[in-house]
């Protein structure tokens, strides 16, 4: 008699920036043991992010198998609807069905820790502890929410996210404490993870380590100087490498693991982009007619965000939000928004500085873009742009300036900003401005590294690595894309593809009888979300904004 075959599991596991370019001289010198084991056992690839290869746009293609024009999310921010402002993204914001939401219907006992883009947690048939985009551990971030007293029992001082570059790791007492810091949070994230697959029946299970992300942010420089911070990026793969040897322990014979990351990771260069000002002087943003008015938004610029950020720690500026409630302590994209003279701009730049706007007749509150100028002024644009060249080397500093229907296609295209910016290598920081003080008059900058401290950044190629039942072993194959996740892992689960999405199953990764004695099978089942309130409320309240500032400010995703 035929045993019956336990039913198939997938363990996904994130390593938020994770590359390539570190792992593999790691893995060849006998760093990174474990990771090692499922390249031998298994198949590699380079993993493409979006474009651009951002925390929340990657991370939703991840977690919908859409492109950014069928999810709708563009970046750290989007607009509100009839009006020039911007609010910070969540889970709301998705407006395609998720992966854990699609595996929930059909009965699939789920657990993901740590996933970004999860806060508000949508109810799942299983466990959900939200991400970075959850403010804080007060908040409602697990489903279900009386979850979250078990969670500190088992790890009373679990993080979330751990703002480590909040106040400037500009001494070296401030960087020994990161760095221990966040071995911390993959300490408390491993012990709740090997809790959680004793104690919860679970087919799929994704955990995302940010430790990665974070380290790379702020210690990229120091790795070839030799000095006590040279290993502090490789500590922490160590870490994550040894919480992947215990979590993969556990482990059966019916579980495919997959190891991702929404992007790759490498040094930033020396130069910042002022985008604010190149408009500013090609006459296409203006702002209010008051030398003053500029001059003093620098100088509370310059104490509330860099004065503060410096001289306070993290902790003490919570204290002093908490005290002074009705002090916003604002970006400097907010500050530089509320001096722009609508009337008399044509561009502007949006969620992100790497993108631009046309303030358009019909769709902009106060448009002055006729629609027939609309393309006109966008092919303008591209070929300005193209011109930018370094100081140095006389090289381009941007790659391609796209416009949005090359990249994106989807029911939210319309929503997407109209030109997004690529820059060389995605290495030059692209920023919004004003900044203070002589040495940022120009559009092109070299860069005061004590304001602008982050020294590692995103990169296009992240990693993918899949191991287990049916998957080649010792191979390599070509880039995939992040939108194949979605349908490979259904895949691995014995399920159908919904025709709907973006991505392909990864068919190149499995032997050839797996794929002939499993099929590739097909639905017709929706995925619009049909419950993203986006656009028409506030994604945070007031208190939860400004966290969720903190934690961009200080990993330099926002001014």
């Amino acid at each position: 008699m035929k045993l019956q075959e336990h039913p198939p599991k997938v363990l996904s596991i994130g390593l938020d920036g994770g590359t390539f370019c570190l792992i593999d001289p790691w893995v060849k010198a006998g760093y990174l043991p474990n990771i090692a084991r499922l390249l031998e056992q298994g198949t590699r690839a380079i993993l493409h992010s979006v474009i651009l290869p951002f925390t929340p746009q990657a991370w939703g293609s991840f977690m919908t198998g859409m492109n950014p024009g069928n999810h709708g999310v563009f970046g750290f921010k989007e607009m509100v609807n009839g009006s020039y402002s911007f609010q910070f993204v969540n889970n709301r914001s998705i407006k395609s069905r998720t992966l854990w939401r699609y595996l929930s219907d059909h009965e699939k006992k789920t657990i993901m820790v740590n996933i970004p883009m999860t806060y508000p947690p949508e109810p799942v048939n299983g466990i959900l502890i939200a991400g970075m985009d959850a403010p804080g551990i007060d908040s409602d971030f697990t489903y279900p929410a009386q979850f979250k007293d078990e969670i500190f029992k088992v790890v009373g001082d679990y993080l979330i996210h751990l703002h480590v570059g909040a106040g400037y790791l500009d001494t070296d007492k401030k960087r020994r404490k990161a760095v221990t810091e966040l071995i911390r949070m993959v300490e408390g994230r491993e012990k709740l993870i090997l809790y959680l697959m004793d104690n919860y029946p679970w087919d799929f299970f994704a955990v995302n380590f940010s430790a990665i992300d974070q380290v790379q942010h702020h210690f990229w420089r120091y790795m070839d100087d030799g000095g006590e911070f040279s290993e502090a990026i490789l500590k922490i793969y160590r870490r994550v490498d040894e919480a992947i040897g215990r979590i993969c322990s556990k482990i059966t014979g019916e579980t495919t693991v997959y190891v991702m990351s929404d992007h790759g990771a490498g040094p930033a260069s020396p130069y910042v982009f002022f985008i604010d000002e190149w408009l500013r002087e090609n006459g296409l943003l203006s702002f209010k007619n008051s030398r003053s008015t500029r001059g003093f938004a620098r100088r509370m610029i310059k104490f509330l965000l860099t004065g503060l950020s410096r001289r306070l720690s993290s902790e003490s500026k919570d204290v002093l939000m908490r005290w002074f409630p009705s002090i916003r302590v604002r970006s400097q994209g907010y500050i530089r928004r509320s001096l722009i003279d609508w009337s008399k701009t044509r561009a502007f730049s949006g969620e992100h500085p790497s993108t631009i706007r046309i303030n358009l007749k019909g769709r902009d509150p106060n448009g002055v873009i006729e629609p027939d100028e609309y393309e006109a002024l966008r092919d303008d644009l591209i070929k300005k742009m193209a011109r930018l060249k370094h100081p140095e080397t006389g090289e381009c500093l941007i790659e391609r300036v796209y416009k949005k229907e090359e990249l994106y296609h989807g029911s939210y295209l319309q929503s997407a900003p109209d030109l997004i910016i690529h820059p060389k290598d995605f290495c030059h920081q692209i920023k919004g401005g004003p900044y203070c003080g002589k040495a940022y008059r120009e559009a092109v900058s070299f860069k005061d590294r004590k304001e602008f401290f982050v020294n590692g950044v995103h990169r296009l190629e992240g990693i993918f690595i899949a191991c287990g039942k049916g998957i080649k072993e010792n191979h390599v194959i070509s880039p995939l894309d992040i939108t194949d996740l979605f349908p490979t892992m259904l895949y691995s689960l014995g399920m159908e593809i919904p025709r709907a999405i973006d991505g392909k199953v990864a068919t190149a990764i499995f032997r050839e009888d797996y794929l002939a004695a499993h099929p590739v099978r097909f639905n017709d089942c929706p995925m619009e979300r049909g419950v993203a309130t986006s656009g028409l409320q506030g994604n945070y309240g007031e208190e939860e904004s400004k966290v969720i500032e903190k934690s961009l400010k200080g990993l330099g995703y926002i001014d």
